[in-house]
């Protein structure tokens, strides 16, 4: 069970939300509240409520100019965990008590906010027992950081990142895609193209080493996501090699996320919450 004081995950979309009910977000419908649009002729806003007496005097054209009013509504924040072997098996720990917290932050913050909030978990494939649909229903996700918590993953891959799109809400949402992203490039870049009519805001869980990279001599590796291991023997040219691939599939990682939707997020050991938000606010 995680912590009763954590604190709430803040985000912001830079889009107009097509949600009908009340919320915090601007949107693409008029309505009777929030900051001022624009003037419009009655005629093209028959409302009277918002009838601008001092503009209708002084309109050249003698038209009754009415006040059109910004709509605050609401929408669906949906978060999408990578829960495969690689999350659990990364070099410094399990990368799941971070899924856990974000998770509990994120419920939290779209209750607040009078957003729904839903999850999906994927591995080789979405994991049904652990998914929430959109849901403003207070305490709807309580049980979700347990359930991920002693969720044994066993997933060989995280193919299910290809399902993703079939299971958002129609209408456009934010969507938290957590995972370390251990994965062809081909296949991610597939799921983000499927993705687009969505705002995606990319998570990339780092092990506390992977930056670090291996001198010359014999090193025992292991695949992340099958757990099997072998020797290798690393000379200084496959150092090199292994030094200049593992930059490149970063710079390409990130180019990636930046060409589907948003800079991607990085994080090391325990996610800070905090942080996150600094950077979901800026994006």
């Amino acid at each position: 069970m995680l912590g009763g004081d954590l604190a709430y995950l803040d985000y912001r979309v830079r889009w107009r939300t097509g949600d009908s009910r009340p919320g915090k977000h601007a949107a693409r419908q008029a309505g009777t509240g929030g900051n001022f649009r624009s003037y419009r002729r009655f005629w093209e806003l028959p409302d009277a409520r918002q009838i601008d007496v001092r503009r209708s005097i002084v309109d050249p054209a003698g038209e009754i100019i009415v006040r059109q009013m910004e709509q605050r509504s609401s929408m669906s924040v949906v978060l999408a965990a990578d829960v495969s072997r690689s999350m659990t098996a990364a070099p410094g720990g399990s990368h799941m008590e971070s899924v856990a917290t974000l998770a509990q932050a994120a419920a939290r913050s779209a209750v607040r906010a009078a957003d729904s909030f839903g999850f999906i978990a994927f591995d080789e494939r979405i994991i049904e027992a652990l998914c929430l649909s959109p849901t403003r229903r207070r305490g709807a996700a309580a049980a979700l950081p347990d359930s991920l918590l002693a969720f044994a993953a066993n997933g060989r891959s995280a193919a299910g990142i290809l399902e993703l799109a079939a299971r958002l809400p129609a209408r456009r949402c934010l969507v938290l895609l957590a995972s370390d992203f251990l994965m062809p490039l081909p296949m991610l870049q597939t799921a983000l193209a499927a993705l687009t009519r969505h705002d995606v805001a990319p998570i990339v869980f780092e092990g506390p080493d992977e930056k670090a990279q291996p001198g010359a001599g014999l090193l025992r590796v292991r695949d992340a996501e099958t757990g099997a291991t072998r020797l290798m023997f690393l000379r200084p040219q496959l150092t090199r090699r292994w030094r200049d691939a593992t930059a490149a599939r970063r710079l390409a990682l990130h180019g990636l996320f930046e060409q589907y939707g948003r800079t991607p997020f990085y994080t090391q050991g325990a996610i800070n919450i905090a942080a996150l938000s600094q950077h979901l606010l800026a994006a």
